[in-house]
């Protein structure tokens, strides 16, 4: 079933895009419109429309983490102090660009690939998305749980 289906048969062709100047709450405030329909990425472009990157679910929590445990963090329990820091931690991400913080090693998967190495090509990066690209020009992107509805399928199906 994973090598015979292939990235084309379970590719996205509409998934969120910003650019890489915008805020990051501008990704996250795109990130949720669609996270609900199983979107965990934003695809990143230039001013001339050309994707350099992506940006995450991940990288959004992986900001918040830093920015909340940097300096003394979570050693001061006191819910005050934590509140003000969480407000901070929120401001600053409505001023710091996407740049900052996108995936610039994106992983990418050409259409007529097998799922099986998708799957892998997820593994070995750590990454929950893929970009998939054919001639240069990107084409869509896969995520985790499309790969997992598939495999799930097969499971329960043959179960």
């Amino acid at each position: 079933m994973l090598l015979r289906r292939r990235a084309w048969d379970i590719v996205r062709d509409e998934y969120p895009v910003v650019k890489m100047d915008d805020p990051l709450a501008e990704a996250i405030r795109k990130l949720n419109a669609c996270a609900f329909e199983g979107c965990l990425c934003a695809l990143v472009e230039d001013h001339n429309g050309r994707v350099k990157g992506a940006v995450s679910i991940w990288d959004t929590m992986r900001f918040m983490e830093d920015t909340l445990l940097h300096g003394d963090g979570m050693k001061c329990l006191d819910e005050n102090r934590y509140e003000q820091m969480f407000t901070n931690a929120c401001k600053v991400s409505g001023s710091i660009s996407v740049k900052d913080v996108m995936d610039k090693d994106m992983t990418i998967v050409r259409p007529d690939e097998p799922l099986l190495l998708v799957l892998e090509d997820f593994v070995k990066k750590g990454r929950s998305y893929a970009v998939v690209k054919e001639g240069g020009q990107v084409i869509g992107v896969i995520m985790i749980n499309d790969i997992y509805r598939e495999i799930s399928d097969q499971i329960l199906a043959r179960g």
